[in-house]
C-alpha cells in the first residue's frame, strides 16, 4: 500500500502543550468554580490528577464537570494538560506525567499492537446517526469543487493526528464512495488550524469538529463528508486512556476517575448550554459560533464492537500489519 503522509503543523503544537489548571479548584481561567458539594473533600485531601486533551468541546465538558465538583466528590483535583493530539502525548501517559488522555480509538489499539502498556478504560463520546455536525467531519472553504469523499482523490486533507480515526475512517469513506484512498495526501494539523489552512490554500479539505466546524461553515464553507456516520466508527468515537500500570498498581483511583467522568458526561449531556457558555473562556470562540455548536453524545459507557470496527480498518488501510487483540486493550475492573 501507497501511504502518502506529511506533517503539517504550527511551531507552538511542535514545541508546548499549555497545562490548563487555573486556579485551585481546578476552573480554567475565565471559567466560574462552583463550591464543592456540602460535605465534600477538602484540596489539602484530594489527589491530583491530570488528563490530556486536545482543542476541542472536550475541553469544556471537562471543564464543567471541574466546576460542579464531581471530580472532588471522588477525591481527585482533576487538571488538564491541552496538546495538538492523544498521539503526542501519549509518552506522558506512559511515563506518568499524565494519568488519563481523551484519544481516537486508534491511539491505544496501536500502542497496544506496538508492545506498549496501554488501557482503554473508558467511553467518552459517540457519533450522533441524524446530526453532522456533532462531531468530526471534512470540510471544505467557501467555492471548493470538493463535493463528496471521492473528490478527495488527489487532494491535501489534514487530520489532526496521522494514523488516526482521520486517515482510516477518510480512506473507508473515500473507498465506499468509489475512489482510491492512496491518491489522497493527508497532513497533521489541529482542528482550531483548519479554518486558516483552509483560507490560505495549503491544505484542500480538513478534518475539525466543535466548535470550529461551526465557523468554517459560518464562514461559507461546507461539509463533505460525514465520514465517522459512514464508516460505522460512531459508537466509540472517543476514548479514555490511561497506563497499564496505573490501572494494575492504583484501579481505586481509576475506578474513582471514571465514575467522576460518568456523572460529568451524564451532567454535559443534559446541560449543553452550560458546555457552550464556558467555550469562549476555554478554547476562545466566539460567543455566536459557541452559541450554534452541537455536540457529540457524551457516554462514558464504552462499545466494544465499535472497538472492534477500528480494529478491522486499521488492518484494511495499512495502519497496523496485526490486527490489535480489543479484549486484551480494555481495561477489566
Amino acid at each position: 500500500m501507497k501511504t502518502k503522509t506529511t506533517h503539517l503543523l504550527s511551531a507552538g503544537a511542535l514545541v508546548a502543550a499549555l497545562m490548563l489548571s487555573g486556579c485551585a479548584s481546578g476552573s480554567i481561567s475565565g471559567g466560574k468554580a462552583e463550591a464543592a458539594p456540602s460535605g465534600g473533600s477538602t484540596n489539602s485531601d484530594l489527589r491530583d490528577v491530570t488528563i490530556g486533551l486536545f482543542p476541542s468541546s472536550a475541553v469544556g465538558a471537562i471543564q464543567l464537570g471541574i466546576n460542579k465538583g464531581y471530580f472532588k466528590e471522588e477525591g481527585i483535583n482533576l487538571k488538564m494538560l491541552l496538546g495538538q493530539g492523544s498521539a503526542a502525548q501519549l509518552p506522558a501517559l506512559s511515563s506518568g506525567n499524565l494519568e488519563f488522555m481523551l484519544a481516537s480509538p486508534t491511539t491505544p489499539l496501536v500502542a497496544a499492537a506496538q508492545g506498549l502498556d496501554v488501557k482503554i478504560v473508558s467511553g467518552y463520546a459517540r457519533n450522533r446517526p441524524d446530526m453532522v455536525e456533532d462531531s468530526v467531519a471534512v470540510l471544505v472553504g467557501p467555492g471548493s469543487d470538493i463535493h463528496r469523499a471521492k473528490d478527495l482523490e488527489g487532494k491535501t486533507v489534514s487530520i489532526n493526528a496521522l494514523g488516526s480515526i482521520g486517515e482510516i475512517g477518510i480512506r473507508e469513506a473515500v473507498a465506499r464512495d468509489g475512489g482510491d484512498p492512496d491518491k489522497v495526501t493527508f497532513v497533521q494539523l489541529g482542528f482550531n488550524e483548519v479554518a486558516a489552512q483552509l483560507e490560505s490554500g495549503a491544505i484542500d479539505a480538513g478534518m475539525a469538529g466543535p466548535p470550529f466546524m461551526q465557523q468554517i461553515v459560518a464562514d461559507g464553507g461546507a461539509v463533505v463528508s460525514d465520514f465517522i456516520q459512514k464508516t460505522g466508527l460512531g459508537g466509540a468515537e472517543l476514548v479514555i486512556a490511561s497506563s497499564g500500570s496505573l490501572t494494575k498498581s492504583d484501579p481505586e483511583l481509576v475506578e474513582n476517575f471514571v465514575d467522576g467522568l460518568d456523572k460529568t458526561l451524564s451532567y454535559a449531556e443534559k446541560h449543553q448550554d452550560e458546555v457552550r457558555d464556558l467555550l469562549p473562556a476555554v478554547l476562545g470562540t466566539s460567543p455566536e459560533a459557541a452559541a450554534k455548536t452541537d455536540f457529540i453524545e457524551w457516554n462514558a459507557k464504552l462499545d466494544v464492537g465499535a472497538l472492534n470496527q477500528f480494529a478491522d480498518l486499521m488492518v484494511k488501510h495499512g495502519v497496523l500489519e496485526t490486527r490489535p487483540n480489543v479484549n486484551n486493550t480494555v481495561w477489566a475492573k
